[in-house]
């Protein structure tokens, strides 16, 4: 772009947000995309990239303020990675949520929004202190979160938006970092158990002081597991910790996936049970991880399949089955494109499919396998608008989209988790 030169400043009118979260100003027609800044703001920008048809800057200096900005209360924001919408009044950021979410859906989906009935987003009951789960990058003998688009660490005492056992267990741990051989420290926590899970990425063993010096006084640590060359190995403790959802309880390994918002994730999985009624009895639960979807549909009346190709997360599952006394639900380790074959060929009749994808979506073969089955019901959790959109683009032929509601699982931050409910036309 040889309107803008690297490095150099210029004044920019904030005219709206991408999906990002990041402002974006325009120059004749080219866009300038610039992070922590609201619509509405005049901005000193420093360009940091100028390309030929857009360029990228960082604000050097607020001239005209947004009525939506918010106080930063975090020192880390304008250098970490964390969050991307801390500046923003949180009322503001959910309506921009449901903006990007209609906006993506309309561009890559071809989805008329407007006859769809697209709710508010489901706001947090926490906004700070949510994740109950994070990882800290150690590097140097220091420990924190990887600075903005970059590998660079930022050193810090406590996170804004992590559990607050996290920040507890970050002032302890830095005594021990010198010459640990620690790159990586996952931590895990269960929100109505009280129960730690500590993880050490190394390239060598743990010293036995590190163990003693993090569990002295710290009830709440149930598990710490060495993570080196990719093998998990339990150091100290039990097995797994747990987390109850619903009033179920679900065993958690060190590599499951689980929602990182539990109190959020329990409003989601309300809706499930919203949507599915006394008359669907034969449910496929796709990607259905530790199985908490399928365990809390559950009953004696229905018939529940639930599918994933990991399998520690078949494992977890068919604990969790006997965790709960459930017993009319099968856990099958698998990939989803090599399962719906299988249930077509055997002329399978299911009344409801839910499909709950990692951020790479639905791949076209289970799409169209899914389109020929044609349940009477697809139930579509997406934590990316931009893949959730081409899947429903495939299914729309066939099914009525009934109802999207995105869900703020992932506050001050511009990601956006949603729940869709098709129905066969």
């Amino acid at each position: 772009m040889d309107e803008f030169k690297e490095g150099k400043n210029y004044k920019l009118s904030i005219i709206r947000q991408d999906h990002n979260g990041r402002g974006i100003a325009k120059f004749n027609r080219y866009p300038i995309f610039i992070p922590y800044t609201l619509p509405g703001e005049l901005i000193e920008v420093k360009i940091t990239k100028s390309k030929k048809n857009y360029a990228e800057g960082l604000p050097e200096k607020l001239i005209t303020v947004s009525k939506n900005r918010y106080k930063i209360s975090c020192d880390y924001f304008y250098a970490c990675g964390g969050c991307d919408i801390m500046h923003q009044r949180y009322q503001d950021g959910l309506s921009m949520k449901k903006r990007n979410l209609m906006e993506l859906l309309y561009k890559f989906g071809k989805i008329n929004v407007q006859l769809i009935k697209i709710n508010d987003t489901v706001e947090s009951d926490d906004i700070y202190n949510y994740r109950n789960k994070v990882t800290f990058h150690v590097k140097d003998n220091k420990i924190g979160l990887y600075k903005y688009k970059s590998k660079d660490l930022i050193n810090i005492n406590e996170c804004g938006i992590v559990n607050e056992n996290f920040n507890k267990f970050l002032k302890i741990i830095k005594k021990y970092l010198t010459n640990s051989g620690i790159s990586e420290i996952t931590l895990r926590y269960g929100e109505y158990t009280d129960e730690m899970m500590v993880i050490f990425k190394t390239t060598k063993n743990i010293d036995e002081k590190i163990i003693k010096g993090i569990t002295k006084n710290n009830e709440k640590i149930k598990s710490i597991y060495q993570l080196k060359s990719n093998k998990y190995k339990l150091l100290y403790g039990e097995e797994y910790i747990h987390e109850k959802l619903l009033d179920k309880t679900f065993r958690i390994s060190p590599d499951s996936f689980f929602q990182v918002n539990t109190k959020q994730a329990e409003k989601l999985f309300e809706n499930v049970l919203k949507y599915i009624d006394s008359k669907d009895k034969n449910i496929l639960d796709l990607y259905c991880g530790i199985g908490v979807i399928s365990i809390i549909i559950s009953n004696n009346k229905r018939n529940i399949i639930g599918v994933d190709i990991v399998d520690s997360a078949i494992k977890d599952a068919n604990i969790n089955k006997e965790i709960n006394n459930v017993k009319n639900v099968k856990f099958i380790r698998e990939d989803v494109s090599n399962v719906l074959p299988v249930i077509k060929k055997a002329n399978k009749h299911l009344d409801v499919i839910i499909l709950d994808p990692p951020r790479t979506g639905i791949d076209k073969n289970s799409l169209k396998i899914i389109n020929e089955l044609l349940p009477k019901k697809l139930i579509y959790i997406s934590c990316n608008p931009v893949t959730l959109a081409r899947d429903l683009k495939d299914l729309k032929t066939n099914y009525d989209i009934k109802e999207i509601t995105p869900y703020d699982m992932f506050p001050l931050t511009h990601h956006v988790e949603s729940i869709s409910l098709l129905v066969r036309k």
